[in-house]
């Protein structure tokens, strides 16, 4: 991503005096701390900021700045007004967000802002940097590049952003940028010990009652290779009536596919997740010494990061179970045959 990428981006930016916002489904911390920021940033330079989510924002990030003018559209979304920028924000396809995309008007201005390597660059203009650690990332360096001003709490969403998609740092896809970018946004005035204490001690008693179902009930599975005396392949699963019984929401899973591969010797884990009668969602994780998350995520229709994807599954629960496994060890068989 180039200095003339960025700086296009944000002339865009400057051009509109309406902006409206959207996030993907299941929207994650990266998602709303990017879009929590520009609402922010937009505000504040007089611009007219609306913010739309396909499905409800989950409360673990209700901690950010605008979160409650954030309007939940679950049906077809009206794009008719030529006089309005529409900023995609952490959406890989224009799918991932609300729907009414194919029946916009034309002449209507799209931005997409993202980081992930799957994107199809679906916008008037594609601001897309699968080197960025997280949308976040990237959007800070847009505003930054445009000469943007950005307070403290624009700061701290961008840290948000950047915090939860790096997984606090310690995923691959953080870079020596990454942590200068962290370090611009302390001098901001964003303080890391009180983010991680909004980020991190959020849990509900509900929430950590449904993982501790998912818990319960992990198969460790696959190739044993050095340290791995298991298998290198985790999974586990939730039922609806596990969300009904505990009384948490689907916002309670985030972070559960990844504390999966805290597991000794695991490179690969698989959460599923039943969504309604014949449809499973499988989010997956990945680490290096396997193939990618994406990979399989690909194979099932769906997409996401190198480490981590998601897709959904048509089909009972009970089919899924016995599909993913010999979808790994299929997989497995013929990347370590390529290795």
């Amino acid at each position: 991503m180039t200095e003339p990428d960025l700086l296009g981006a944000s002339g865009l930016l400057k051009a509109a005096s309406d902006w409206t916002l959207f996030t993907h489904q299941k929207a994650d911390g990266d998602a709303m701390g990017s879009a929590s920021a520009l609402f922010e940033t937009g505000t504040l330079a007089g611009r007219r900021v609306s913010w739309v989510s396909p499905t409800p924002l989950p409360d673990g990030y209700r901690f950010l700045a605008h979160v409650e003018e954030c309007q939940v559209c679950d049906g077809e979304f009206a794009f008719d007004n030529l006089g309005t920028l529409y900023i995609f924000l952490d959406c890989s396809n224009e799918t991932r967000s609300v729907q009414g995309f194919e029946s916009r008007k034309p002449g209507t201005r799209f931005l997409n802002i993202d980081h992930h390597e799957d994107n199809t660059r679906f916008a008037s203009l594609n601001c897309v940097d699968p080197g960025s650690s997280s949308t976040a990332e990237l959007l800070f360096r847009v505003l930054r590049a445009g000469g943007w001003k950005l307070s403290q709490t624009a700061a701290a969403a961008l840290y948000t952003g950047i915090w939860t998609d790096s997984g606090g740092f310690s995923f691959s896809n953080t870079t020596s940028r990454t942590h200068r970018l962290a370090a611009d946004l302390m001098d901001l005035g964003v303080e890391p010990s009180l983010l991680d204490d909004l980020i991190n001690q959020n849990r509900t008693p509900e929430g950590m009652a449904l993982w501790g179902r998912a818990m319960s009930r992990i198969r460790l599975f696959g190739p044993q290779v050095p340290g791995s005396e298991k298998g290198i392949f985790a999974l586990s699963w939730l039922l609806q009536e596990d969300f009904a019984a505990t009384r948490a929401n689907a916002g309670d899973t985030e972070g559960l596919p990844s504390a999966l591969m805290r597991l000794r010797g695991v490179r690969l884990a698989a959460l599923l997740t039943e969504q309604a009668i014949g449809e499973v969602r499988v989010s997956f994780r990945s680490r290096e010494g396997v193939f990618g998350a994406a990979d399989v995520a690909h194979v099932l229709g769906g997409g996401g990061h190198t480490r981590a994807a998601a897709a959904t599954h048509r089909g009972p629960l009970n089919a899924a179970l016995v599909e993913i496994p010999l979808l790994l060890e299929e997989r497995y068989a013929e990347w370590s045959a390529a290795h």
